[in-house]
């Protein structure tokens, strides 16, 4: 008999490979036909980030792909670097015909030349370098990263006008979402041969790819004042905010400085 586990992760690859068999092109004009772009600097200021983190994340889920051990994380991982990759292109075409170059780097910033500052290439960095157990990747990616961007999808639609941005970020969302079922279903298994110590080590690896990242928060700005004093103590704050709901997660996983095993070990799926 089949554990709920593998049933849990063979419909959401189904899933995933149904919604990348709808063409692009027709995908794209769905979103393009919601009506004129309009002037949204923090729109399109956006949509540079999150450009820059589709692609970040597309790279690290085709590393990660071949360093775990189940078959089906292996293919999950691997549909969601295609996703990511789709998502990147999408936003490209957002860009393209809201009439400006992508904003990661400042407004006016071309896409097709150096990536400016964008807010996880600090974490792409020290992912890529990490050598310890795959399922760190994981934590960061599955449940800090994709819950982080899933969260801001939703923050971003409230404060931007652009029906087309409303559309797609929506359409994105959905992808986003089940990249997050991937990780809880996946991981609470996944995490349970890690020693006391690698618990430790990767809650304090992820600590700090968090706070590297958060510190360029100001620098990726839509207004002139999101540089200044009060932005940069904003920031801070809200990153230590947080960082305290993304801690609590990682804890129910086993995650905690002091490296005790997960609390909610019985809702585990797999048998």
């Amino acid at each position: 008999m089949t554990d709920p586990r593998t049933q849990v992760l063979t419909l959401l690859l189904d899933k995933g490979q149904e919604t990348l068999a709808f063409p692009l092109e027709s995908l794209w004009q769905d979103i393009a036909d919601r009506g004129p772009a309009g002037e949204d600097r923090l729109a399109r200021t956006l949509a540079g980030q999150f450009l820059a983190g589709e692609e970040t994340t597309a790279v690290v889920c085709e590393a990660l792909a071949t360093r775990l051990p189940h078959a089906l994380a292996r293919d999950c991982l691997a549909l969601q670097a295609e996703e990511e990759h789709r998502h990147a292109e999408l936003y490209r075409r957002y860009l393209a015909k809201s009439g400006s170059k992508s904003t990661v780097g400042g407004v006016g910033y071309d896409p097709a030349s150096e990536v400016g500052p964008g807010l996880l290439s600090p974490a792409r960095d020290a992912i890529l370098a990490w050598r310890g157990p795959p399922e760190a990747v994981l934590l960061a990616v599955q449940v800090i990263i994709e819950g982080e961007a899933l969260a801001f999808q939703e923050t971003a639609r409230r404060f931007t006008h652009c029906h087309r941005f409303d559309a797609l970020s929506h359409t994105i969302a959905r992808d986003e979402a089940r990249h997050v079922a991937f990780g809880r279903v996946y991981l609470p298994n996944a995490l349970q041969h890690l020693t006391r110590r690698e618990r430790a080590e990767i809650h304090s690896w992820l600590r700090g790819l968090w706070f590297a990242c958060m510190e360029r928060l100001p620098q990726v700005g839509a207004l002139p004042w999101a540089s200044g004093p009060l932005a940069r103590h904003w920031a801070r704050a809200w990153a230590a905010r947080r960082w305290s709901h993304w801690e609590a997660q990682l804890a129910l996983l086993g995650i905690s400085p002091s490296a005790t095993h997960p609390t909610h070990a019985a809702n585990d799926p797999a048998p």
